[in-house]
């Protein structure tokens, strides 16, 4: 278990060193091998070839005297390489009956000559010969051909460690990009060259996510806008159509009096002005879709209380009873500038106003407006500058409810919050950086903007 265990840290930080380091310690490692190898295999040969024949250079001197009588005698003698001068050994001559009688051989009555000279290795079988033949061979090869297979191994092994997977998992996420698949994730845990490209690739493969899904959007919210611009406009045509109508009917049979037709003009007005807000809002929407946010620093009390004051006009002309709350960081009494926030003041701003006309168009009675800045846990602890609005009238329709994990639809009627205030309102909020929520309390209707600081 415990080699188990230092096997896995040594890879792992194999893994992490960079490809100039990886790529030397392989070498290193790869030509040590080589040379004990090599070393072993020709130590082993040579063992090898003593065994076979242990003196190797020695050669055998083969001799015949014949004496004054022309008797032969056969004289062998291993000689070395190197070896002292030989000494012919001592001549035994024996009697009639057997006994040796030491005599000095006159020599000059003595013929000499080479039968044969041999090399040691001549001596021995066929079988070891060739062994002995084949270890001299290899000791030469053996080198040569572990060199080679070295390179190869060390190349193999440098490429399958460091590149292999890496390169798998880069095609692989290519395809997968090439074919418009982005819900995938790019995992490669090493700190060298190829991890740290694996994770700039997985960088760039959320920014492009992530731009899809911004385009996707934008483009969801364009079909959802062009779909409540023309539900919004399809009441007041028909009201015009209704009442061009009922004159041309009126008229013809001349039963429209002048009164009737001073209410039909002033309802005529009010559809025509109807139809030129809508215009408006539609001109400012394609206007806010190209904006910029200006950040700037802004004393979060102050400008709420300001807002607050300019609301309250508001609810008095539509006789709506206005509440207020503020949950915003106080100055620091030890400091003489108060705290601030970074936001775009004229986007909160139309966000707020938006979302009070909305209110105070649907409020029976009272309409309460909260400002704070909160964490929200939901976006990693961000803070949000908010304004939530409340009012008591009917609420917001379910369809519109129905919406709130894509873009909501965006309808129109008399008897719920509608019309492109609220889609304007949601998209000042993305574009600071927030989020529009609308919920249906026990009584009335919520809309919760969050607003990114």
């Amino acid at each position: 278990m415990e080699a188990v265990i230092k096997k896995g840290i040594l890879w792992e930080k194999y893994r992490d060193l960079s490809f100039r380091r990886a790529f030397i310690l392989t070498v290193f490692i790869t030509f040590t091998a080589v040379i004990c190898l090599s070393a072993a295999g020709i130590l082993g040969c040579v063992a090898l070839q003593n065994h076979l024949l242990p003196d190797p250079n020695a050669v055998i001197l083969k001799l015949e005297l014949r004496d004054e009588n022309d008797q032969p005698l056969t004289l062998e003698n291993r000689i070395a390489l190197g070896d002292e001068p030989m000494q012919i050994p001592q001549i035994v001559f024996l009697t009639e009956d057997g006994h040796p009688e030491p005599k000095l051989a006159d020599l000059s009555l003595m013929k000499v000559s080479v039968v044969k000279l041999e090399k040691s290795i001549d001596r021995i079988g066929p079988r070891r010969r060739l062994t002995y033949q084949a270890c001299g061979v290899f000791t030469v090869l053996f080198p040569v051909l572990l060199s080679v297979s070295g390179i190869l191994v060390c190349g193999f092994s440098f490429y399958r460690q460091k590149m292999e997977r890496p390169l798998a998992l880069l095609n692989r996420a290519v395809e997968k990009i090439a074919s418009e698949d982005l819900d995938f994730t790019l995992e490669y845990e090493s700190r060298d060259e190829m991890g740290r490209l694996c994770a700039s690739f997985e960088k760039m493969r959320r920014v492009l996510l992530e731009n899809h899904r911004t385009l996707w959007n934008m483009a969801e919210e364009r079909r959802l806008l062009q779909a409540s611009v023309a539900h919004d406009l399809r009441n007041p045509i028909a009201i015009l159509a209704g009442y061009v109508e009922y004159l041309q009917l009126g008229l013809g049979k001349g039963g429209v009096s002048r009164r009737r037709l001073a209410t039909i003009a002033d309802r005529l007005e009010d559809t025509v002005n109807r139809l030129s807000q809508y215009t408006e809002s539609v001109r400012h929407l394609n206007r806010m879709e190209d904006m910029e946010i200006l950040r700037v620093p802004v004393d979060a009390a102050k400008f709420a209380g300001k807002m607050t004051e300019d609301f309250e006009i508001l609810a008095s002309d539509a006789q709506i009873r206005l509440e207020a709350v503020f949950d915003l960081p106080r100055p620091d009494p030890e400091r003489s500038a108060p705290l601030t926030v970074a936001m775009d003041r004229d986007v909160v701003y139309r966000v707020a106003e938006n979302l009070m006309n909305n209110a105070l168009r649907f409020a029976r009675e009272k309409v309460l407006i909260a400002f704070s800045v909160e964490k929200d846990p939901t976006t990693a602890g961000r803070c949000f500058f908010t304004v939530e609005i409340r009012d008591d009238g009917p609420g917001f329709p379910e369809q519109l409810l129905k919406g709130r994990e894509r873009p909501f639809p965006h309808v129109s009627g008399e008897k719920g919050h509608s019309g492109l205030g609220l889609t304007i309102a949601e998209l000042l909020c993305k574009k600071h950086g927030g989020r529009l929520e609308l919920s249906n309390p026990p009584s009335g209707a919520l809309a919760k903007a969050f607003l990114g600081l």
